[in-house]
């Protein structure tokens, strides 16, 4: 018994531990995952750099400037204007891969606004080249794709319910050789100050052999700043007003629209002002990051297997260790919350982010299983005799009027056995109250042996008094049944020098039986055992009568 109990507690633990890695290892817990990432950012202070400005192209610019798309001149202008005021960078969130037909100078006066600021990057899309066709990359026309300080991915990634909590800082067609925008602006020198470490790609990073497949590379996770934390300058108001374009010198600026009638919006994870900005704030957002080396990374795939492993692991084990000593509670709630307080504080400390999910299901799993083993082990205790392990008087009684019920419906008979220690109080009072409890333990143990049957039910009647009940056993078995028990306890040869009969222990035992046809209930079974033994007793003890009905009682 103890080592299946051993047992079952290592196939626990063997269970949990291959449980957690499955679901990490297919990330099967994701959006779970991002709901509690989602809470958790909340309490990620990313403070926004004062340096980053948005030039807006919103509704009062339209209305100043037209129709959407402007002349490529309206942007050489722009730049024109911001360039004597010497701005660390500007990345124009704009595609110019085609000509513009309609203003041939204005290309040419924009690459050469490009050309004189030498630090504006412009971006790189990805588009199928027809309806369900392979991908192309659009890049800009050639002039301006040569007069730019670099080319940079603007790739907005969103998970499956939409949130933008991830940004690759690289991505490419056949490669991840396109940095993304904010990274291009900053040029090499700083690209290389303030990228994250690289970490092992995942299988799903790896494929690289069409160049038709979109790769990205350098996953981070978002530590967003407040919404409207970086300005939004209107882009008509730096092109008219000299104060305005002064505002940003040293500046990292953004050129994007904002309009709602253009953009769509970015869904981030919920703060206190909102949870939607637009594409070129979250660039904003790409950028900041970056700056403030704040970015964070989720753990590699080895790292959370074992972290979750680990956190699973630990209480499984102490619990099972522990399980008399502890309340079912305590378990579950506080491994969860230490789980997530290490997520936090990885999150908030080191910008590692732990994907807790699989583990705190794991351990709810544990605790939904403990739970049910306690809920069984205390209907067990209900139902049974705590010195014997049988059941109990109460177990007895409902079982008895069960089974006879029962035997009305299929028309079989049922059985009784009563089985009484002979000599059983002259054995207690010489020998003691602890060796008469071992007593009643050693035949307790003999007649469980004997209810082999689902249904059979063994059970304490009564002080020395034991039962046993045989649905669907006749008379003559049930009396081979008790006779087999009386001999099995005699060859225990359990020493008796008190008794009257022999020097070792001896039953008396009394079997009653209602037959197929009987209309009579669990009373008159237990009164036709309960004479059965009483004769038994009456002529000598140590042997088993069963009871013969006439055939008006039957």
């Amino acid at each position: 018994m103890a080592y299946l109990k051993v047992r079952s507690r290592w196939l626990l633990i063997v269970l949990a531990v291959c449980s957690v890695s499955l679901m990490t290892f297919f990330d099967l817990t994701r959006a779970l995952d991002a709901w509690v990432y989602d809470r958790m950012l909340r309490h990620v202070d990313t403070p926004a750099s004062k340096a980053i400005a948005v030039v807006a192209i919103d509704e009062k610019s339209l209305a100043a400037l037209g129709r959407w798309p402007w002349p490529r001149h309206v942007h050489a202008e722009l730049i024109n204007k911001l360039t004597p005021h010497k701005p660390r960078g500007i990345a124009m969130d704009i595609l110019f891969s085609e000509p513009d037909y309609h203003d041939i100078e204005g290309d040419q006066m924009l690459a050469e606004a490009l050309a004189g600021n030498a630090h504006v990057a412009l971006p790189v899309a990805a588009e199928p080249s027809e309806p369900g066709g392979p991908l192309v990359e659009l890049l800009p026309i050639p002039p301006l794709a040569e007069a730019a300080a670099g080319l940079g991915h603007v790739e907005i990634v969103t998970d499956e319910d939409g949130v933008a909590r991830h940004a690759f800082l690289y991505a490419g067609l056949g490669s991840a050789h396109w940095p993304t925008l904010s990274l291009a602006m900053l040029g090499e020198s700083a690209k290389r100050q303030h990228l994250p470490p690289a970490r092992a790609q995942s299988a799903q990073e790896l494929p690289q052999d069409s160049p038709f497949l979109w790769i990205r590379d350098r996953e981070v996770l978002l530590p967003y700043a407040p919404i409207k934390s970086f300005p939004r300058i209107p882009y008509i108001d730096v092109i008219n007003d000299e104060e305005v374009a002064a505002g940003l010198r040293d500046k990292w600026i953004l050129v994007g629209v904002t309009s709602s009638g253009l953009n769509r919006d970015v869904i981030i994870p919920a703060q206190a002002a909102g949870n939607r900005i637009t594409g070129v704030e979250y660039h904003a957002q790409v950028l900041n990051a970056l700056l403030a080396g704040g970015f964070i990374q989720p753990l590699a795939l080895p790292w959370q297997l074992l972290l979750g492993i680990v956190l699973v692991l630990v209480p499984t084990a102490f619990r099972l260790l522990h399980e008399r000593r502890m309340n079912p509670w305590i378990y579950p709630i506080t491994a969860a919350m230490t789980t997530l307080l290490i997520c936090l504080l990885l999150l908030k400390f080191q910008r590692l982010w732990f994907a807790p999910a699989s583990a705190i299901l794991v351990i709810s799993a544990g605790a939904l299983i403990s739970l049910s083993r306690n809920l069984k082990k205390s209907q067990h205790m209900a139902s049974s005799d705590s010195l014997t392990a049988l059941a109990n008087r109460h177990m007895f009684e409902e079982s008895i009027r069960r089974e006879v019920a029962s035997a009305k419906r299929s028309g079989k008979p049922v059985s009784l056995l009563l089985i009484d220690i002979d000599y059983f109080k002259q054995y207690n009072d010489n020998y003691g109250h602890q060796a008469g409890d071992i007593l009643l333990q050693q035949v307790a143990e003999v007649v469980l042996e004997k209810a082999r049957r689902p249904r059979d039910l063994a059970s304490r009647y009564g002080g020395d008094e034991l039962a046993l009940l045989l649905p669907e056993a006749e008379l003559s078995d049930a009396v081979k049944i008790a006779e087999s028990i009386a001999r099995n306890v005699q060859s225990r040869d359990i020493a008796h020098a008190f008794s009257a009969i022999a020097g070792h222990v001896t039953l008396s035992i009394g079997v009653g039986s209602l037959t197929a046809q009987s209309r009579h209930d669990g009373a008159t079974l237990l009164e036709r055992a309960d004479a059965a033994l009483y004769q038994a007793k009456r002529a000598g003890r140590n042997q088993v009568k069963g009871y013969v009905s006439s055939p008006q009682s039957s």
